[in-house]
C-alpha cells in the first residue's frame, strides 16, 4: 500500500537577526497603531474646535480673555528643541551604545516631565478661561487635555525605560524598545504644532 506523505513548506529563518529596528520589529507596529488611534482622536478634537469657531462672531466670544502666549510658546520651542536629542537616542540605540542611550533617556525623562508641568501651567494660568465658562473654554481645555494625555503616557514610558537602563539588567534587545520611543516622541511633538497655533494664536487673530 503506497502512502503519499503531504509535504509542508519550510522557511529557513536562521539568518534573520535576533533584534530588529523599525518596521521589522513587532513593537514598532504596536506603536504605529497607537499613533493612528491617538492621531485620529486629535483630528476629531480639532474638527470640533473648528466647528465651534463658526458659531461665534468672534473667537474667543466677546468678554472672554485671550490666552497668554509666553509659557505655551516656551513649551512649544522646548518640544521642538528636544527632537535632536531623541534622534541621537535612536541612533545610539541602533549602534547598541548602552551608555549614550542611558544618559539620553534620563535627560528625555526630565524634559518630558517639564512638558507635563508646563501643560498644567497652560491649563491653569495661560488659557485664562475655565472649561465650563463657555464653548470656547470647553474647546480649549479639550485640545490641551487630550494632547496632555500623550505627554503623560510618554513620560511614563520614557521614565520606565530609563529605569530599566539605569537599574535593571539591560540587554541589546532593550535598544530596540528605546529606538521605538523616538517614533512616538516625534509624533507627540509635531502633532502639537498645528494645535498650538489653533489654541493660542487663532484667538489673537482679528
Amino acid at each position: 500500500m503506497n502512502v503519499t506523505r503531504r509535504t509542508r513548506p519550510v522557511l529557513d529563518v536562521s539568518q534573520l537577526p535576533d533584534i530588529a529596528f523599525g518596521p521589522p520589529d513587532i513593537m514598532w507596529w504596536g506603536t504605529l497603531g497607537f499613533v493612528v488611534i491617538e492621531g485620529w482622536t486629535l483630528v476629531l478634537c480639532t474638527a470640533i474646535y473648528l466647528y465651534l469657531t463658526q458659531n461665534y462672531a468672534t473667537w474667543p466670544p466677546e468678554g472672554t480673555p485671550r490666552p497668554s502666549l509666553v509659557v505655551p510658546t516656551i513649551s512649544m520651542l522646548l518640544m521642538l528643541a528636544s527632537l535632536p536629542l531623541i534622534i541621537r537616542i535612536q541612533h545610539a540605540a541602533r549602534r547598541f551604545d548602552i551608555g549614550r542611550v542611558k544618559r539620553g533617556l534620563a535627560f528625555a525623562a526630565v524634559l518630558n516631565l517639564a512638558f507635563v508641568l508646563l501643560r498644567c501651567w497652560e491649563l491653569l494660568r495661560s488659557l485664562n478661561v475655565k472649561w465650563d465658562t463657555n464653548a470656547y473654554g470647553s474647546a480649549q481645555w479639550l485640545m490641551l487635555v487630550m494632547h496632555g494625555t500623550l505627554l503623560l503616557v510618554e513620560f511614563v514610558e520614557v521614565a520606565g525605560m530609563a529605569l530599566i537602563f539605569w537599574v535593571g539588567h539591560v540587554e541589546e534587545k532593550h535598544c530596540s524598545d528605546a529606538a521605538d520611543i523616538s517614533f512616538y516622541w516625534k509624533f507627540m511633538v509635531l502633532v502639537w504644532v498645528p494645535m498650538y497655533l489653533l489654541c493660542f494664536w487663532l484667538p489673537r487673530w482679528p
